[in-house]
């Protein structure tokens, strides 16, 4: 109950230092409809962490504001991660570097710093639960499946930076847009959703922003892949047509076999 109440009293003003969040709520883990996927619900508590409501365009934290202990699963919603200052104004120095869905975990790139590198800006209104990692890691020293839980989570986030970085060697634009497609459709599979179907929450000048090109070139791709019937896109619902071809184009005739066993581990992992 004390570390509770410490750990409640720790989180609150971080909240209102950084203005991302419209509220605070404890949470129940033990009726929420994520905790298989959860590394703080696998503690076994049925209070392991606070859900906070953020509003769209605002930052969940930004680069140089300290690091605690936290790192934050996203409940629902999604967000950029950005590379530089996330203000209106500054635009043009920001440079996004990744996306992050629900049920996916943010954070873990700086437990080992003071400061945080980036700044994670919600692309929707967004909830994300903010849990205390040193409290987790102590108990997964004694509980298996919470050690379980936080192994796979840290070997998902290398794997994913494994994937981008293949991704940067794609010169071709339109290889990279067929990887983020691919990329996104294959989170879906690996959290037991729909992999052909889903939404993408991010605007065409972030994507640009990710891809190293123009709003207009991402227009022209997606205007492109419709042409060829990869894909079917309703304002950003997609539906995916040909994986196949999606894949032949990202990747040549077959996927390089370091992506190959990548992609065979993600189901692994989130039975784990």
């Amino acid at each position: 109950m004390n570390d509770l109440l410490q750990y409640h009293l720790f989180i609150v003003p971080i909240v209102k230092e950084n203005a991302m969040a419209n509220s605070i709520e404890q949470n129940n883990c033990s009726v929420c409809s994520q905790r298989t996927q959860c590394v703080g619900a696998a503690a076994g508590s049925q209070t392991t962490s606070h859900r906070i409501r953020i509003e769209r365009h605002t930052s969940l934290y930004e680069a140089g504001s300290a690091v605690g202990d936290q790192i934050y699963h996203i409940r629902s919603g999604s967000f950029k991660v950005v590379r530089g200052p996330s203000a209106p104004d500054a635009d043009a120095d920001a440079h996004v570097i990744g996306f992050a869905l629900a049920p996916d975990f943010i954070g873990l790139d700086a437990l080992d710093q003071l400061e945080y590198s980036n700044s994670v800006v919600a692309l929707e209104d967004s909830v994300v639960c903010s849990i205390s990692w040193n409290r987790h890691a102590f108990e997964g020293r004694r509980r298996p499946v919470m050690r379980a839980h936080l192994h796979a989570l840290l070997a998902r986030e290398m794997r994913r930076e494994q994937r981008a970085a293949l991704m940067l060697r794609n010169t071709q634009a339109e290889q990279r847009m067929a990887d983020l497609l691919l990329t996104l459709s294959e989170r879906q599979a690996t959290y037991g959703y729909q992999p052909e179907e889903f939404r993408l929450p991010m605007s065409r000048c972030d994507i640009a922003s990710y891809l190293g090109v123009t709003a207009e070139c991402v227009s022209r791709l997606l205007l492109q892949f419709k042409q060829r019937a990869l894909f079917e896109l309703c304002r950003r619902d997609v539906k995916l047509l040909d994986m196949s071809a999606l894949r032949t184009m990202a990747f040549g005739h077959e996927p390089p076999p370091q992506l190959q066993q990548l992609q065979q581990e993600q189901p692994m992992l989130a039975a784990a």
